[in-house]
């Protein structure tokens, strides 16, 4: 008799996923409980309050975690929705059927904060703090390698440092930058991105704080509404950066993941991006191809949010021209629910491509990294 061969253990654990959340904001509740894990030359400046951070001048309006369950109120102050990896499991993971969740954090203007020094110390604390507390601990969990890319040489020591444990799968940075991203300056940190299978990702959220420029091409929007609706302009400025300086010529394995920007917008940069090269490609002459296949091949979107359009069908018209099928990972930015149920954002996905969106394309992305055991 013939004995049965089991399948691969990651092919069977692959079959078992039902969504991989590929954005949820962690929260630091306790500044100093990540104190410990910052340089001891700099540890003075995270006690207390919390370190000094770069803010842009905008709050958000209305209900701040939307339909988030909200945990029981201790010592009569109100608990942050995602601030106990405990809770987080149990109240949003297990309920809604995740069972895997990349950590990003929210120190979401980090790179452009002024002390850069400071800022690539917070970045390696609160990667200590988030492997020890969040990821090591919990299978359900992995960690993004925060760095502060003011800093190349640190961030890219950083990603050196890092780059091998299990726990995490990408390298994180924050929009908002003082540069263009495809600046050579920065071709460092891709490279080590690549020297560790690691794909990048870029999260909008500080643009117009620090050393930042504007959030907006013509200035400082006047309202928080205004704000996050012009913030996919630092998502244009970066792909046309990174593309035209031939940062994918270089780093040809290199994978980029855009969180919080949507999608509508991508067709038209793409479009654009293809006219104009065809007319001034002399000075680019490394493109050896339209810029839209850099675009499709090197980039990954987020569905949260996902733009709210007038008919299913043009969501379907956009998904297809985005290539999303291979392109667009599922995210549902817990707790910042304030624009909707991120389950209730890709209902309209056709079904064909549905389990692309929660699980396939992640997996594509991070590799077998989402597999493994952290520890």
């Amino acid at each position: 008799m013939t004995t049965p061969v089991e399948a691969p253990i990651g092919l069977r654990a692959r079959a078992r996923l039902r969504a991989v959340d590929t954005d949820v904001h962690h929260q630091i509740a306790d500044w100093g409980a990540v104190a410990p894990f910052v340089p001891a030359g700099l540890r003075w400046r995270v006690k207390g309050g919390g370190p000094p951070l770069a803010r842009h001048g905008f709050r958000k309006v209305g209900a701040g975690f939307g339909d988030v369950i909200l945990p029981p109120t201790r010592d009569g102050k109100a608990q942050h929705p995602a601030a106990d990896p405990h809770w987080v499991k149990e109240q949003y993971l297990d309920r809604r059927g995740v069972d895997l969740a990349v950590l990003t954090g929210s120190l979401l203007s980090l790179g452009v904060q002024p002390s850069a020094d400071l800022a690539a110390a917070l970045a390696r604390g609160v990667n200590d703090w988030t492997l020890e507390t969040w990821v090591r601990p919990f299978s359900c969990y992995k960690g993004s390698i925060l760095v502060a890319h003011q800093y190349p040489a640190l961030a890219v020591a950083e990603i050196d440092r890092l780059g091998d444990d299990p726990g995490m799968v990408q390298v994180l940075l924050g929009s908002a930058s003082e540069t263009p991203l495809g600046r050579a300056v920065y071709h460092p940190i891709y490279e080590a991105c690549v020297r560790h299978g690691l794909p990048l990702a870029l999260h909008v959220g500080g643009e117009g704080a620090g050393n930042s420029p504007p959030a907006t091409a013509v200035g400082h929007p006047s309202t928080y509404f205004e704000w996050y609706g012009s913030l996919p302009q630092s998502y244009m400025a970066h792909i046309m950066s990174m593309v035209t300086e031939g940062v994918f010529v270089r780093f040809p394995t290199l994978k980029v993941v855009l969180y919080e920007g949507g999608v509508a917008w991508l067709p038209h940069i793409m479009w654009r991006f293809d006219k104009n090269w065809k007319a001034q490609r002399a000075e680019a002459p490394w493109l050896q191809r339209p810029p839209s296949s850099y675009i499709l091949e090197h980039f990954s979107s987020t569905t949260y949010p996902l733009e709210a359009l007038p008919d299913p069908q043009y969501l379907r018209q956009i998904l297809e021209m985005v290539e999303a099928e291979r392109t667009l990972l599922f995210s549902s930015n817990y707790p910042h629910w304030e624009y909707g149920d991120p389950f209730d954002m890709i209902r309209d996905i056709p079904d064909a491509m549905r389990r692309r969106v929660l699980v396939e394309n992640a997996l594509a992305v991070y590799g077998e990294r989402l597999l493994v055991p952290n520890a």
